[in-house]
């Protein structure tokens, strides 16, 4: 049995999804944050996430929610 490759990246529409944010919100939170890199190879706009980074926009998303 063959095992899936693990993922280095998470895209944009996978964060908003894991984050709870619309598209439009995660890319605002990004460009105020700095967080996330333009993904090479795509159509320009599309971002994608480390694990840390995901993390760290997690940790934003909870601080402005409380």
């Amino acid at each position: 049995m063959m095992s899936e490759p693990t993922r280095k990246n998470i895209d944009e529409g996978r964060a908003a999804v894991l984050l709870g944010l619309t598209r439009d919100q995660l890319r605002q939170l990004c460009e105020n944050s700095g967080l996330g890199c333009e993904e090479s190879g795509k159509t320009s706009g599309h971002r994608v996430f480390t694990y840390e980074e995901l993390y760290r926009l997690c940790r934003l998303v909870m601080q402005s929610a409380e």
